[in-house]
C-alpha cells in the first residue's frame, strides 16, 4: 500500500516538473529577427526618405504615404497601385483602412482638416464629419489617425489630445494627455507625441521623445509608462514610432540608435535589431513602424533607404 502511495506521489511530482519545464521552455523562447527585403517596384527598391505607414490587415496590403501620394504594396513587398497628388483633397497627412477595405484619408486644406472615406482606388466618396466634440476640444486639429475595432483614434501631436469616434464620426471619448502627464501648457511645444498606435483591444500607446518614454492608456483609463535615457541596452536615445505584436510585445523605434528595440508586455527589454550601417538589415534614421498579420515588421528610414521588412520567428 505504501509503495502505491509512493508511486502516486512520484508520478504527481514528475508531471509537475514536466509542466514547469514546459512553461520555462515557452518563456525562454528566443525572438529571432531576419531581414527579408525592402519595398520595391519593378525597378528595384523604392528610395523613400521617411514616410508614414498603414496596413490593410484583411488583405495584408501595405500603404506608404510619401509626399502627397499613397503607394500600395502586396504581401511580397511589390508595389501594386498608387494614387494621390490630387490638389482637390489638400495635403495628405495620414491614412487608415476600415473593416470593409475603405481607405480613410486625413487631409488638410485651407488650414481645415477633413476625413474622407474613399474606395479601394483612393477616389473620395464621402466626408466623415466629427460630431458632438466637447467644448474643450472645439479647436482640435488632428495629424495622426488610427482605425481599430470600428473606432477612429485621432491624435493632435502638438496639443497632446486624442479624440475617439465611431466610424461615422460620432464622438465617444477624449484624452487630454497633457493633463494626464502633468505637462504644463507652456511645455507642450517641447513635449510633442511622436509614435502613436492602438492595439486590437483598444489600448492606446505613444512615445514622447524628450521624455525618453513609452506611454500606454489601458481600457480602464489607467496610464503606465516605461523608458529611461542612456546608451546601454534597453535605454532610449530618441524614441519615435511604436507598434505592438499580437503576443503583446512592444516594438519601439530609436532614431539615435538606428534600431528597433523590443520589450515584452511587462515592459522588460528583450532585444533590438537594425543598427547603424549600410548593410542589408541595418537602419538609417528609422521612424515609423508597423507589424502585419504574418509577423513581418516594416520600418521607414531616411537617406533614401526606403522601407525595410523583417520577419519575426520564435525558437
Amino acid at each position: 500500500m505504501k509503495n502505491k502511495k509512493l508511486n502516486a506521489v512520484l508520478i504527481i511530482c514528475c508531471v509537475a516538473l514536466a509542466i514547469a519545464g514546459a512553461i520555462n521552455t515557452v518563456s525562454a523562447q528566443k525572438l529571432e529577427v531576419t531581414y527579408l527585403y525592402n519595398l520595391s517596384d519593378f525597378n528595384g527598391t523604392i528610395p523613400f526618405y521617411g514616410g508614414r505607414l498603414s496596413i490593410d490587415y484583411e488583405r495584408n496590403e501595405i500603404y506608404v504615404i510619401y509626399g502627397n501620394s499613397v503607394r500600395v504594396f502586396n504581401d511580397k513587398g511589390m508595389e501594386i497601385y498608387s494614387f494621390g497628388d490630387d490638389s482637390d483633397i489638400g495635403q495628405l497627412i495620414d491614412l487608415a483602412i476600415d473593416n470593409e477595405g475603405k481607405i480613410l484619408l486625413l487631409t488638410y486644406k485651407d488650414k481645415e482638416f477633413s476625413i474622407l472615406s474613399c474606395n479601394y482606388r483612393g477616389t473620395p466618396e464621402e466626408p466623415i464629419e466629427i460630431k458632438n466634440l466637447p467644448a474643450e476640444f472645439s479647436e482640435f486639429s488632428p495629424n495622426r489617425m488610427v482605425y481599430e475595432g470600428g473606432n477612429l483614434y485621432l491624435l493632435s501631436q502638438s496639443d497632446l489630445m486624442i479624440v475617439v469616434t465611431d466610424r461615422k464620426g460620432n464622438f465617444k471619448k477624449a484624452y487630454d494627455l497633457a493633463h494626464a502627464l502633468d505637462i504644463k501648457e507652456e511645455e507642450k511645444k517641447d513635449k510633442q507625441v511622436d509614435g502613436f498606435n492602438v492595439d486590437k483591444k483598444g489600448n492606446i500607446f505613444f512615445t514622447i521623445p524628450v521624455l525618453f518614454s513609452v506611454y500606454e492608456f489601458s481600457l480602464d483609463g489607467n496610464i503606465s509608462s516605461f523608458g529611461r535615457v542612456g546608451s546601454a541596452s534597453g535605454n532610449f536615445g530618441v524614441v519615435s514610432g511604436i507598434a505592438k505584436s499580437d503576443n503583446g510585445d512592444f516594438y519601439v523605434v530609436d532614431k539615435l540608435k538606428h534600431a528597433v528595440m523590443v520589450f515584452d508586455k511587462n515592459y522588460n527589454y528583450l532585444t533590438e535589431f537594425g543598427g547603424r550601417g549600410l548593410k542589408p538589415g541595418n537602419l538609417t534614421g528609422p521612424s515609423d513602424i508597423i507589424i502585419d498579420g504574418m509577423n513581418r515588421v516594416y520600418v521607414t528610414q531616411q537617406r533614401g533607404r526606403g522601407v525595410s521588412v523583417f520577419n519575426l520567428s520564435f525558437n
